[in-house]
């Protein structure tokens, strides 16, 4: 298991090596906005790798291609598109609003 530490809300969230870092979010009730369903399309789930990314899966050409789209710096992932294999640092970057 590995730890992703998400520095904006502060929640620690355990994820397997085959849940995406989306799912693993989503499943722990972190706000993250997602609107294509996990397929690259939109790119609302995108994070900042701010420490472990070498513990990252490889950027797919699709997720390169999403990432590119919307001028993403190099350190920007798609959590739908992203597993991790070790403990993380991220910081979501289009938060998904709750009621108060």
């Amino acid at each position: 298991m590995a730890t992703m530490h998400i520095l904006n809300t502060g929640h620690r969230v355990e994820s397997d090596l085959v849940t995406s870092i989306l799912v693993s979010l989503q499943r722990h009730a972190v706000p993250i906005m997602s609107v294509c369903g996990g397929r690259a399309q939109c790119g609302k789930c995108a994070v900042r790798i701010v420490r472990g990314v070498e513990y990252l899966t490889k950027k797919s050409a699709v997720e390169a291609i999403r990432l590119d789209s919307v001028g993403a710096d190099a350190d920007v992932r798609l959590a739908c598109q992203t597993y991790t294999r070790g403990d993380v640092e991220i910081e979501i970057l289009n938060m998904h609003e709750t009621s108060p």
